[in-house]
């Protein structure tokens, strides 16, 4: 069923976002909050692709709250909160600055653009990248937040596997590094993929991400694992 893939990523996600806002309410740390807020992005997107595929009244408005918030902010938020980690609130909050004002362009750009009717009507599980017309005022700034999100998520996540491993910390907090990694670089594949032109398997490669991102985070919070990885990775700033 098309758009099946889209509410099981929003299952996942919402789950996964009320974990990590669990640990947030423990520890009120800023890398803890903006990852709650990317994942309840990622589920609110994910969630309003498939109203736009099943719901024919509004679907214009669904698919561009799940381009808003599942295309555009989920990754840049995500990364912020992996920069938490390791730089200091003052420079994490410069580089949210830079972050609002791009997304924020793009975001104009994307609401004000027209919608080609026919590519709405018949969203196929893909993700939808021919639907929003004109490209000028937001494509470069959507590439520009999904790469550095993708880079500062996977960078800070191998970072800290190399930390681990070099540390002789419990392997299950290696793997859950490398597997949380390893999961984000799917997701992004997810929507490189889709702008070259291969856009079929979208939901199905994303929900793929996300399962393993999941079990990256699940090996992390096990009781077995004896630091946190704040109390692993050392500010760097």
């Amino acid at each position: 069923m098309i758009g099946l893939p889209a509410i099981l990523v929003f299952i996942l996600t919402l789950y996964f976002a009320i974990l990590v806002l669990r640990q947030f309410r423990r520890n009120h740390r800023l890398s803890h909050g903006l990852w709650t807020v990317s994942l309840f992005m990622s589920a609110l997107g994910s969630l309003a692709y498939a109203l736009a595929v099943w719901v024919h009244p509004g679907r214009g408005v669904w698919f561009v709250i799940y381009y808003l918030f599942g295309a555009l902010w989920m990754a840049a938020v995500m990364g912020l909160g992996s920069l938490a980690l390791v730089f200091s609130k003052k420079v994490v909050w410069s580089v949210v600055i830079v972050v609002a004002i791009v997304g924020l362009v793009a975001s104009i750009g994307i609401i004000v653009a027209p919608l080609n009717a026919s590519a709405l009507a018949h969203l196929d599980g893909g993700a939808g990248t021919g639907v929003i017309v004109n490209r000028a005022l937001w494509l470069v700034p959507l590439i520009i937040l999904n790469t550095f999100g993708a880079l500062a998520v996977v960078g800070v996540g191998f970072m800290s596997a190399w930390k681990v491993l070099r540390h002789k910390a419990p392997k299950k907090f290696f793997l859950g590094n490398l597997w949380l990694s390893i999961g984000v670089l799917v997701i992004a594949g997810a929507g490189s993929g889709a702008r070259l032109g291969w856009p079929g398997s979208f939901w199905v490669v994303m929900l793929i991400g996300w399962a393993i991102a999941f079990a990256g985070f699940h090996l992390l919070s096990s009781p077995r694992v004896v630091a946190p990885l704040e109390q692993r990775v050392p500010a760097s700033v």
